[in-house]
């Protein structure tokens, strides 16, 4: 998989707004932490693309940190490796009484 750190810190360096900014924080979070997936599985982006049906071109666009995701391709990649992409504060929440309660039962 190519490495687009170099790439998206290249383009942040310069001026940008402000949401701009954490459109692509965001985006770059979330081809890394698929990235991580993938290796955990011993995937490839082909495997990926191959499990979602589509193109090998289209899932390194998407991977790419610059790519605007949609919730639903999100979520496809989501089934598909068979952990969450994307952890809302509301879930965290409830995943940390979860451990909370296990460590002090």
């Amino acid at each position: 998989m190519k490495d687009f750190s170099k790439e998206a810190a290249a383009y942040l360096e310069k001026e940008v707004p402000a949401d701009v900014q954490r459109f692509a924080d965001i985006n770059v979070d979330i081809a890394m932490q698929v990235g991580e997936y993938l290796k955990e599985k011993g995937w490839t982006q082909k495997d990926l693309a191959d499990a979602l049906g589509k193109s090998e071109a289209e899932i390194s666009k998407w991977l790419s940190g610059m790519h605007n995701l949609t919730l639903k391709s999100i979520a496809k990649m989501e089934v598909a490796l068979g952990k969450e992409i994307i952890l809302t504060i509301r879930k965290a929440e409830v995943k940390f009484r979860e451990v909370e309660l296990v460590i002090n039962p």
